[in-house]
């Protein structure tokens, strides 16, 4: 099979270019992902790199497995591949547990989700006597901005601009990163600033993956942060076999914290580099993408490139302008109904989620199927959340979050003094609050099999301190110690000790008491039943499979990867979503609403330059995702509350040539 016979030209130079970093600049619909998985298949069997060698991460494990799929096709490979192909987060997990020892960590660490991190930063407030005023969730997401930008607790106070809020996520940050360390916990930060310290700490263990990783490649390479572009940069610094895929056209993260900076110092630390555009586009008609250059042209300081089409579709841009919200959604209801065999095809799009309302009203007044993309994802629903803290706190004895989580779910009237008290019980044994309630449980149910585990020193402490509670609270430490105990069995698979849990902890039967309705009682025990079903895909069996389980639950890109995998399902809806979610998808037709000064581009960007262009950015990316006709809509009066105010619209219209736009007559 020749590799490079159904690539253009610009596609081909990129997959068969082996003579030193190269930045492939693909512009939407262009064929990135062709040309990524040809150029694995071309190290591997036509330069005769090992497998091992190569490292290639993306940024969805979605994304990864299409990969790797595409890859064993091409190379007629067995499933079991060799290369790494994952997220950054996953790569930065594997290289951790590996690592563990050297680095001073325990390899059973937890990873810590946003509600995880944010039960930390709650207890600090709370400790620390923090005004109520200042939110935990603000902390929380200054201490995960520093870190995406590498700078240290310490480092912190002297990089802020010095006001009281700061100086109390100062402390704050001290803290978090202290007491995560004592719960032998990472959060998703970690995973990439601990990596980086790692390399730039232990030289040797750096020098041992610049010699294993060969070649290494990155996908959506304009959505990595400082951290990530530090990994990629130390890895590829000696062997220099470093690709980067991406478009700077297509930068709309930067509130995770990704730099379209990124771009610049590749250039720089790689002056040898080589840059291939891929420009030719199967998406979209010449309009739409006329449309696009158009626009984003206008952002300065970009590497040229302009999109084009063999596409002949003639279909002109969509405009209206209609006189409230009401009416531009019964403007996009009409429109609806020339699509209505192919309504899965068919997306709304708009800048803030709010927009979505008025939609939602009319087509269920209207019975119009649609789905709203987001939400609540899989992973971060309550009862799935409870079990997992379950499994983390059996993984991990040391897991207090998620300890202190399940105690009393189901309720077991084990009240703040009882756990107070069994805090101070913990400290007199030398242990942590977590590991006291995990070895205590283990006592509780089976001594002989907790001696394998602890001395009898230890086991003899535990029972002298805390015999009064393990009686008073039996059932509790009982049923603990079992689910520790079934662990450990090697043969057990994961996907039955989850509904072993589940049975022991009565927790089917906590959630028929506290559903409020029948619905919510089947939809929750649906939850409960799908996470283990998540198991039986991967066949996790014993402790490790308990490791990787929860590792690979943790790596899901929470709301990102949920929208990915629902909107593939959907047959014979229309999708309303935030441009954001859209994202890497395509659709027949697509409506783009709220298009006014102060919805899009957003109030917030109006009066910086910077922001203003990743919105000019994030209107490209919305345009893009059109393959045959695109409708630009905007409402000449919205409501802010009760008042009523005239709109302007927004500046991307007139960006747009009169010629490639048939403005709708009523």
């Amino acid at each position: 099979m020749d590799l490079v016979e159904s690539l253009n030209p610009q596609q081909r130079e990129a997959v068969l270019y082996n003579d030193g970093p190269l930045m492939i600049l693909a512009g939407a619909g262009s064929g990135k992902t062709k040309v990524i998985t040809h150029k694995i298949a071309h190290l591997i069997r036509d330069l005769d790199y090992p497998p091992e060698s190569i490292v290639a991460v993306t940024f969805t494990k979605k994304a990864a497995g299409e990969m790797a799929e595409r890859i064993n096709t091409l190379l007629g490979a067995p499933p079991h591949r060799r290369y790494f192909i994952g997220t950054f987060h996953s790569y930065g997990a594997m290289l951790l547990r590996r690592n563990a020892r050297n680095i001073g960590m325990d390899a059973s660490f937890s990873i810590y989700d946003s509600d995880d991190q944010l039960s930390v930063v709650k207890a600090i407030c709370k400790d620390f006597d923090i005004s109520v005023n200042l939110k935990p969730s603000a902390i929380q997401g200054k201490i995960s901005e520093a870190k995406s930008k590498g700078i240290t607790a310490d480092e912190y106070f002297k990089n802020s601009y010095g006001d009281d809020f700061d100086e109390v996520v100062s402390r704050v940050y001290k803290e978090y990163v202290k007491r995560l360390r004592n719960l032998n916990a990472v959060d998703f930060d970690d995973l990439l600033s601990r990596v980086v310290d790692m390399f730039e700490q232990h030289p040797d263990i750096l020098a041992r993956y610049q010699e294993e990783n060969k070649f290494v490649l990155v996908d959506e390479y304009q959505d990595t942060n400082i951290q990530q572009y530090k990994i990629v940069r130390a890895l590829a610094s000696q062997h220099r076999h470093l690709c980067v895929v991406g478009d700077e056209d297509q930068s709309i993260y930067s509130w995770r914290g990704a730099t379209v900076d990124n771009i610049k110092f590749f250039q720089k630390d790689f002056p040898e580099h080589k840059i291939i555009k891929l420009e030719q586009n199967y998406r979209s008609t010449k309009v739409i993408l006329d449309a696009a250059n158009y626009v984003i042209s206008k952002n300065p300081n970009r590497i040229a490139k302009s999109l084009w089409t063999e596409n002949s579709g003639t279909n002109k841009i969509i405009t209206n302008r209609l006189e409230d919200p009401f009416m531009e959604a019964m403007f996009v209801l009409r429109e609806l109904d020339k699509y209505r065999r192919n309504l899965d095809e068919v997306a709304i799009l708009y800048r803030v989620n709010s927009l979505s309302r008025n939609f939602e009203d009319i087509f269920v007044k209207y019975n119009i199927p649609y789905k709203l993309v987001g939400g609540v994802g899989f992973y971060q629903r309550l009862e799935v959340k409870d079990i997992l803290a379950y499994l983390k706190f059996v993984n991990n004895a040391r897991d207090e979050v998620s300890m202190l989580r399940i105690i009393n779910t189901p309720s077991r009237k084990i009240g703040d003094k009882a756990i107070g008290s069994l805090k101070e019980i913990a400290k007199k044994c030398a242990l942590t609050f977590g590991e006291f309630i995990w070895y205590g449980s283990l006592l509780s149910h089976d001594d002989v099999f907790a001696a394998t585990m602890m001395s009898q020193e230890y086991i003899e402490k535990i029972l002298e301190e805390g015999s009064d509670y393990f009686t008073k609270y039996s059932h509790f430490f009982t049923v603990m110690g079992e689910l520790i105990k079934e662990s450990f069995d090697p043969n057990r698979e994961i996907s039955q000790y989850i509904q072993l849990l589940v049975d022991k902890i009565g927790y089917k039967q906590w959630i028929q008491k506290m559903a409020g309705t029948k619905e919510e009682e089947i939809s929750r025990l649906a939850n409960v039943n799908e996470l283990s079903a998540v198991a039986v895909k991967q066949a996790y069996t014993g402790r490790e499979g308990l490791n990787s389980f929860l590792q690979d639950i943790a790596l899901v890109e929470e709301t990102k990867e949920a929208n990915e995998s629902h909107t593939s399902d959907i047959k014979g809806r229309v999708q309303l979503m935030s441009i954001h979610a859209a994202k890497g998808l395509e659709f027949g037709t697509v409506f783009v609403v709220g298009l006014e000064e102060g919805s899009f581009p957003h109030s917030r960007s109006l009066t910086n330059p910077i922001q203003l262009q990743e919105e000019r950015r994030l209107f490209y990316v919305a345009v893009t995702r059109a393959k045959r006709q695109l409708y630009l809509t905007s409402a000449r009066r919205r409501n802010m509350g009760n008042i009523s105010f005239e709109t302007i619209p927004s500046q991307y219209l007139a960006d747009i040539p009169a010629t490639l736009k048939d403005e709708y007559m009523q």
